[in-house]
C-alpha cells in the first residue's frame, strides 16, 4: 500500500480498483479502498469496504479495525466496541484500536472504561496527540473542565500545526464557558487551514450556541461546501435555518440527514475525531 502511504489516494484507488478487476476474492485492495475512504471521511464506504475484506477474510485485523473506525463516523457505538474487542482480542498492543473502543465507550456512557482504555493510549504513545485530545472530550463529559484543557493544551504542545488540535481545545474552552478564548481557537485552526471543514463546522456550532444565526447559517454552510457528506452539519443547519424561518431549506436539510445517516434524527449531533 506504498501509494496510500504517500497519500497519492486518486492513483492508490485506481490501483486498488485494478487488482479487484483481476481478482475480486482478495480482502487487501477492499483494505486499502476502505482507508481511502475513512481518509475521506465517508464512513458508509469505509465501513462497505471493510465489510467485503472481511467476508473474503474474517481474520484481516487491519479491517475489524479499520470498520470499527467506520462505524465511529457512522454513531454506531456499539458495533464499533465489538469490532475493537475483535481486534483487541487478536492484537492486545494495537493502541488505534484501544483509543477507538476508549472513545466508542465515552459515548455510550460507559465513561469509566473509557478513561481506563484512554490513559492506557497516552502510557503506550505519550507523544501522540491524538490520544490527549480524546481524553480531553472524555474529561468534558466527566465535567473534568481544567483537566480537558489540560489534555488539549498538552496536544497543541505536541502538534502546533495541527488545526484540529485548536479545534478540540477550542471545544473545551466553551465546555468551560470561555466564549472568547474559544472562538480565537477556532480562528487560530482556520488560520493554518482555511480550507478545514470542521472548523467551520464547530465554528458554527459555537455561532448557533450564541444565537448568531446568520453566521452560524455561513459557517455551516461553508463546511459543506467542502465536504458535502458530513449528515450532522446538514442536521445542525436544518435547525438553524428552522430559526430564521426558512423552513422548506430546513427540510431538504432533513432529507440529506436521512440519506446520509438516518440515526442522527431524533440524537444529539457529534462527530468523532481523530482516533
Amino acid at each position: 500500500m506504498e501509494r496510500l502511504q504517500e497519500n497519492d489516494l486518486d492513483e492508490a484507488s485506481a490501483c486498488f480498483q485494478k487488482a479487484l478487476e483481476i481478482n475480486s476474492n482478495m480482502a487487501a485492495p477492499y483494505v486499502g479502498l476502505g482507508e481511502i475512504a475513512l481518509r475521506n471521511y465517508d464512513y458508509a464506504e469505509a465501513e462497505r469496504c471493510f465489510d467485503k475484506a472481511l467476508a473474503i477474510d474474517p481474520r484481516v485485523v487491519s479491517a475489524l479495525s479499520g470498520r470499527g473506525e467506520a462505524r465511529l463516523g457512522l454513531r454506531k457505538f456499539d458495533e464499533a466496541i465489538k469490532d475493537f474487542d475483535a481486534t483487541l482480542a487478536v492484537d492486545p498492543r494495537r493502541v488505534a484500536a484501544l483509543g477507538g473502543r476508549g472513545y466508542a465507550y465515552a459515548n455510550t456512557g460507559r465513561l469509566d472504561e473509557a478513561l481506563e482504555d484512554l490513559n492506557r493510549c497516552v502510557e503506550e504513545e505519550p507523544t501522540n496527540p491524538n490520544y490527549y485530545v480524546n481524553r480531553g472530550l472524555l474529561r468534558q463529559k466527566r465535567q473534568e473542565f481544567s483537566q480537558a484543557l489540560a489534555d488539549m493544551t498538552k496536544a497543541i504542545e505536541l502538534d502546533a500545526l495541527n488545526p484540529m488540535n485548536y479545534v478540540m481545545r477550542a471545544r473545551a474552552y466553551e465546555s468551560a464557558g470561555d466564549w472568547d478564548a474559544a472562538l480565537a481557537d477556532f480562528n487560530k485552526a482556520l488560520e493554518i487551514d482555511p480550507q478545514l471543514a470542521a472548523a467551520y463546522k464547530y465554528r458554527g456550532l459555537h455561532f448557533k450556541g450564541l444565537g448568531d444565526w446568520e453566521n452560524a447559517l455561513a459557517d455551516l454552510s461553508r463546511a459543506l461546501e467542502i465536504n458535502a457528506t458530513d449528515a450532522d452539519v446538514y442536521f445542525e443547519r436544518a435547525g438553524v435555518l428552522n430559526q430564521l424561518g426558512r423552513k422548506e431549506e430546513a427540510d431538504a436539510d432533513l432529507a440529506k440527514v436521512d440519506e446520509l445517516n438516518p440515526s442522527i434524527r431524533g440524537g444529539d449531533s457529534e462527530t468523532p475525531t481523530t482516533e
